[in-house]
């Protein structure tokens, strides 16, 4: 987790449109409450259901888009995924990824993180810091694909304004998280 933090807050830094205090707030927030991680393992970073094949009987055949991964925290993962784990009719962060789970038949985000705790023995009980990582992790992302477009270095025009509304929306979930951690 502090290897990732100094990575995504470096890379915020050398990214940043726009003094974005909401960052620094939430940076300031997770360094200052980072769980203490319990091993390490291959994270997917950018793991959800959009990015899996699955068959018809709901298996996993396969996880797809490996070019975040890293060693870390599987607890990462497990907040990334949740992230964008909605419920019928709720409507998830701006910023994150529109999530299937929406359709119906699936478990409740609840239900999903105790099956992962019950499956794996992990302690799932800081589930928010993770996901607020995420929010914020996402917030640095995009920001740098927003510095990229405005550079001209990344083709066709793009709604700069939407993606900095992405931002905000996501640091903005970030920030919210870890009120309520």
């Amino acid at each position: 987790l502090a290897r990732q933090l100094k990575r995504w807050r470096t890379q915020w830094e050398k990214t940043q449109t726009r003094d974005l205090p909401t960052m620094e707030e939430v940076y300031q927030g997770l360094i200052a409450d980072m769980p203490e991680q319990v091993g390490a393992s291959i994270v997917h970073g950018d793991y959800r259901l959009g990015n899996m094949l699955v068959t018809r009987d709901a298996r996993i055949a396969a996880v797809l888009d490996w070019e975040l991964c890293t060693l870390g925290d599987p607890l990462a993962d497990l907040g990334y995924v949740v992230n964008n784990w909605a419920q019928p009719g709720e409507v998830i962060a701006q910023g994150a990824a529109s999530s299937p789970t929406t359709a119906g038949g699936f478990q409740t985000r609840e239900e999903f993180v105790e099956l992962y705790a019950n499956l794996t023995g992990r302690d799932t009980s800081k589930i928010n810091y993770y996901r607020a990582f995420q929010y914020w992790r996402m917030a640095a992302i995009v920001e740098g694909v927003l510095s990229r477009y405005l550079k001209g270095v990344m083709g066709a025009d793009a709604d700069t304004d939407a993606f900095r509304a992405q931002v905000d929306g996501l640091a903005a979930s970030a920030r919210n998280l870890m009120v309520n951690l």
